[in-house]
């Protein structure tokens, strides 16, 4: 009886051990080294989370330079009131937002009908190409 106390006692301390090294883990995969990061959006949903990694990666090192391109039938709700003040926070953020002037063609919205802090790039695509080969770090969501 004693044993199996003893072996339950030692085999809790190894899995609280266990645990806590998984913590240290996971809140160290919060930190970035980079200096240079873009993701292409093609939602909403997937813009205002964009937005707020990119807030975030900011906040913690201004330096850092953040790009969200912008691609799709999205585009045609870049006008929209609701999404202004995310967008408008975006930007004061220093987070700098590219848009597919291929997708805003195809769906019939005029570049010069954003917001001037919107960029505009040819095709998106081609642009997350140069972005990787100036060695930016990456997403697609």
């Amino acid at each position: 009886m004693l044993w199996a106390i003893a072996v339950l006692i030692g085999a809790t301390t190894v899995v609280n051990a266990t645990n806590l090294t998984h913590a240290k883990n996971e809140s160290a995969l919060q930190v970035t080294t980079g200096d240079k990061y873009a993701i292409l959006v093609q939602s909403t949903k997937n813009l205002r989370a964009s937005i707020m990694t990119g807030s975030e990666m900011k906040q913690a090192n201004p330096a850092l330079t953040f790009e969200i391109v912008i691609m799709g039938q999205m585009v045609q709700e870049l006008n929209d009131k609701e999404l202004r003040p995310i967008l408008d926070g975006a930007n004061k953020a220093g987070i700098k937002l590219v848009v597919c002037e291929f997708a805003l063609q195809v769906y019939g919205v005029d570049l010069q009908d954003l917001p001037a802090y919107f960029v505009g790039t040819p095709n998106a695509h081609k642009y997350m190409f140069q972005l990787n080969e100036k060695q930016y770090n990456t997403l697609s969501i």
